[in-house]
Formats: C-alpha cells, sequence, structure tokens
C-alpha cells in the first residue's frame, strides 16, 4: 500500500501569538496572513497586501459589511466557502500549483520574486508574508464595493500585522487596497497593479507591474534570471 507523504508547508506559526490577538482575526482565523517559513530570516522583510477574498454565490454572510463584521467563523454553513477565506492553504502550493484561474495573482507574484533573485525552495513566497488589505471578501469575479467598514478594519488589521511583523516594507499589489489603507502606514511603503491584470506585464513609465515590484523591494538589490524567462 502506497504511503502518502505529508503536505509540506511553506508558512511558519511563529508569528500566531501576536496574530491571536488580533480582534478580526479572533472572529475570521483561517484570515491570518501567510507567513512563508524563510520570512524571518530573510534579507529583507517584505510585507505583501492584495486586495482581499472572494466567496461562491451561493453566500450571502458578506454582502452586509456590518452583518459580515459582526459575525465569525462559525456562522458559515459546512462546505459553504470557508476554504476560500483561508489564506494560508491558499498560498501553501509549490511553484506551479497555482492552476486555478482565481489563482493568478500568487502563480504571477510566485514568478515575480524568482525572477528578482528570491531563490526558491519549493516557493519563492517562502520569503515574503502576505496578507488582504480588506477584510471582508468580495463577490466571486468582482471588486470589493468598499464600505467605511471595510476602510476602517482594513486600516486597523493591517497596523496591527505591521506591528507583529515587523516587515522592512510593505507593497500592496492592488492600487485600490493601496488608495484606501496605505495612508497612515509609518514603514517604507508603495504599489504595483494587481498582479492578475493587463497591467502587470504592460509597459509604462515605471516599468510593468511586474518590474516595478523588484524596485520596491526595501533592502533588496533584484538579479533578473533571464536565461531563464
Amino acid at each position: 500500500m502506497a504511503v502518502t507523504e505529508p503536505k509540506k508547508n511553506h508558512y511558519s506559526d511563529t508569528f500566531d501569538e501576536g496574530f491571536s490577538t488580533v480582534p478580526h482575526y479572533l472572529a475570521y482565523p483561517r484570515m491570518r496572513p501567510f507567513v512563508g517559513c524563510r520570512y524571518a530570516g530573510a534579507k529583507a522583510r517584505i510585507l505583501l497586501v492584495g486586495e482581499s477574498h472572494y466567496l461562491p454565490k451561493n453566500q450571502t454572510l458578506h454582502l452586509d459589511a456590518q452583518r459580515w463584521y459582526q459575525g465569525q467563523e462559525g456562522d458559515f454553513r459546512p462546505g459553504q466557502g470557508l476554504g476560500w477565506i483561508h489564506t494560508r492553504e491558499i498560498l501553501n502550493k509549490s511553484t506551479g500549483e497555482w492552476r486555478k484561474q482565481g489563482h493568478a495573482i500568487y502563480r504571477n507574484l510566485d514568478r515575480a520574486l524568482y525572477e528578482a533573485g528570491f531563490q526558491s525552495g519549493d516557493s519563492a513566497l517562502e520569503h515574503i508574508a502576505f496578507m488582504n488589505g480588506f477584510q471582508r471578501p468580495a463577490r466571486e469575479r468582482l471588486s470589493l464595493e468598499v464600505a467605511p467598514e471595510d476602510i476602517e478594519v482594513g486600516r486597523e488589521t493591517l497596523a496591527a500585522v505591521i506591528d507583529i511583523l515587523r516587515p522592512d516594507g510593505v507593497i500592496f499589489v492592488s492600487r485600490k487596497a493601496a488608495r484606501h489603507l496605505s495612508g497612515e502606514l509609518k514603514v517604507p511603503h508603495g504599489s504595483v497593479p494587481h498582479p492578475a491584470s493587463a497591467w502587470w506585464n504592460r509597459a509604462s513609465r515605471r516599468g510593468t507591474g511586474k518590474t516595478s515590484l523588484f524596485s520596491k523591494c526595501p533592502g533588496f538589490v533584484p538579479v533578473r534570471r533571464a536565461h531563464e524567462l
């Protein structure tokens, strides 16, 4: 009988004691950040901030901001979407395993970080931390319609995560999240277009979104792997 190898974890739970004090993560613990297993020892500690998770069309809990933020994971019915907000399990894949169309953001980030010189074991994401800026999921395949509560909770949660992780810099991989949430940050930060958008590979005066990511890694000098592009 074949023995199934246990799934490798590309993330660390080192910072979970701190996350357990964050109000939103007490209600929705599956939304805790993905912290790569090599993040703590990285030459430059980078926190990437996406936009939001999304939930399938048969879910309604997230459609009202007040209801969502007054709720908790226990309000989900079995099989009704908890896996869609499980940040760590979504990112906990080896390079090449993000095959779903909705996971293009992670596939493209992993590739961009590898090309920038983040030495990859099984995943370049092992070197960084990742969270979503907005703590309420959007409708499936749509961008979040931002409510005042999303901004308030998003800013509070992001500030708490920064205090816990102590990153050298924060890079928003969503202009929308940056526009609403970056104003009060006290750490170096920047933003690039969403990695699943056309602007990720489209040239502008600042370069492509992908190459802009390289330049916004504080303390890191990118090394392009031209022979592997």
